[in-house]
């Protein structure tokens, strides 16, 4: 299921608010402008993925937390067809966040789909002692991260210290699937 672009912008709204910022304040701690903030918490626009990491990280949470704020269970299944998704407006880049008793013990697990010839553009570097880990489930995945880049293909795995910034790019034509494990269970606090 595609979440409505309204979806993200009350949950943004709620978690600004119960951290005691501003519009003013999430903008210069996220570097996205007030005005795209505004829109975004009104339901106006959806953001792209790489604005939402932004937010998310401002915010010191996971994109999967903004997606899907809904507590886990003991067990928990989710079938693809009920999958919260948020898709970035200007690539098609999809992101598509799992919540489950990993994301409150620090793992974050997350599915993106690169249509071809599309990225998701240099995100900002995570908090210190953040370690990511992606695998490629289909296609070819190019990864930069800093100044290091990687030619991926499926069945291809690599960890990296999240602390430059991070690109995701599909040169192909086909799509390309891949999972992130991101584990910030010992991330430094700001």
């Amino acid at each position: 299921m595609t979440s409505p672009p309204d979806s993200i912008g009350p949950c943004i709204r709620r978690r600004r608010k119960d951290l005691g910022l501003t519009l003013e304040g999430l903008a210069a701690d996220s570097g996205v402008s007030i005005t795209m903030l505004s829109e975004v918490e009104r339901s106006v626009k959806n953001p792209t993925v790489k604005l939402a990491w932004q937010i998310a990280r401002a915010l010191d949470c996971s994109l999967t937390d903004l997606i899907e704020e809904q507590p886990a269970a003991a067990m928990t299944v989710l079938k693809a067809a009920d999958r919260r998704t948020l898709i970035d407006p200007e690539t098609g880049v999809e992101r598509h966040g799992v919540v489950t008793e990993l994301l409150q013990r620090g793992l974050e697990v997350a599915t993106y789909r690169l249509p071809g010839r599309s990225g998701t553009g240099a995100m900002a570097p995570n908090r210190p002692g953040v370690l990511e880990h992606v695998v490629v489930l289909a296609g070819a995945l190019n990864l930069k991260v800093g100044d290091a880049s990687v030619c991926l293909r499926k069945g291809d795995h690599v960890t990296y210290g999240a602390q430059s910034t991070v690109e995701y790019r599909n040169d192909g034509a086909r799509a390309c699937d891949f999972l992130l494990l991101s584990d910030r269970s010992r991330a430094q606090t700001p």
